[in-house]
C-alpha cells in the first residue's frame, strides 16, 4: 500500500476491509490502541496506550506507562459510522506540542463497498506545520507512515 499526494499539501491513503462500516469505524477510533504502531510515540518512555474521547472536541492522545499524557489532536467531525476528522498536532519537530500548536486535518471515511468498507485517509493542510512541513508530508506519506498504519489497521479490523 502507497500513499499519493493530491496536491502539494495533501496525502491520500485508501485501503478496503472485509468488514461493515460500523465495525471499521469503531475499530479506527475507539479501537485506535490495538492497531496503533508502538513505535509511534511522542513520550519518552514506553508507551502504555493510544486513546481519544469519541466526540467533537475530544482529544486524541498518548499514555506512558510513567501516566504522563500527550494530547497530540482534536476530534473536529464524530458522524459513526461514515466520517472521522481531527487535527494533527504534532509538528515537524515530532515532540509533544505545545498548546497553541497549529494543527492540520486528517479525514477518516468508511464507505459500504461489495464485501466490506472502503476506507480513505486525507491528510491535508500540512503546510500549516510552517517551516520544513514538506518533511511531515513526506513522512506520514511515506512506508511508516499512513501506509503502516492503514496496514496495521487492517490486521485488527480482519
Amino acid at each position: 500500500m502507497t500513499a499519493q499526494l493530491d496536491n502539494n499539501t495533501t496525502v491520500r491513503t485508501t485501503i478496503d476491509v472485509s468488514v461493515a462500516p460500523e465495525r471499521a469505524f469503531s475499530v479506527f477510533t475507539e479501537g485506535i490502541d490495538s492497531w496503533w504502531p508502538r513505535q509511534h510515540h511522542l513520550l519518552d518512555g514506553e508507551l502504555k496506550q493510544v486513546a481519544m474521547d469519541p466526540e467533537v472536541g475530544g482529544r486524541l492522545y498518548e499514555e506512558s506507562v510513567d501516566g504522563d499524557l500527550c494530547v497530540w489532536g482534536r476530534v473536529l467531525v464524530w458522524d459513526p459510522p461514515r466520517i472521522f476528522a481531527y487535527s494533527w498536532l504534532i509538528g515537524t519537530d515530532w515532540a509533544p506540542p505545545g498548546a497553541d500548536a497549529q494543527g492540520s486535518r486528517v479525514t477518516v471515511s468508511f464507505t459500504p463497498a461489495e464485501g466490506g468498507t472502503h476506507v480513505e485517509v486525507v491528510h491535508d493542510q500540512l503546510d500549516v506545520h510552517g517551516d520544513g512541513w514538506e518533511s511531515m508530508r513526506d513522512a506520514v506519506g511515506g512506508k511508516d507512515g499512513w501506509p503502516l498504519l492503514m496496514a496495521q489497521f487492517s490486521a485488527a479490523v480482519s
